[in-house]
């Protein structure tokens, strides 16, 4: 079978500390290292190639805020889980510094902030 000629997604997230920020995308969210291209670029994957994270070692890392909205959103992806309450119980007890679990009717989440601040939500 042939894949369609989209198929996945990279993500590139800026870090000020490789080392550090590539320890804790692996232990923290279990993330595997596929290519270091040190000092500048570690690429990763999540579960199977569809989705692929490059920690960019940055200067000046800064955190966009989410423009202002109507919809709720704060952060601009989200990690999909089967069990909210695990993966937050799992990431807390990693030092994870996870926000509350929020229900919004169809579905129930949490921002998850790595250690540069870069934000996201976790939802399922």
């Amino acid at each position: 079978m042939s894949r369609p000629p989209l198929y996945g997604v990279g993500i590139f997230v800026p870090v000020s500390d490789l080392k550090r920020s590539t320890a804790w995308y692996t232990e923290v969210l279990g993330l595997e290292v596929i290519h270091m291209d040190e000092p500048n670029a570690v690429v990763m994957r999540m579960n199977d190639e569809k989705v692929t994270f490059c920690l960019v070692r940055s200067y000046e890392v800064k955190q966009p805020d989410f423009p202002k909205n109507e919809y709720g959103v704060g952060q601009y992806f989200n990690l999909h889980t089967t069990n909210v309450s695990e993966i937050h119980q799992r990431l807390a007890a990693k030092g994870a510094d996870v926000g509350e679990i929020e229900d919004f009717d169809e579905f129930k989440g949490f921002s998850l902030t790595d250690p540069d601040g870069n934000r996201f939500g976790v939802t399922e």
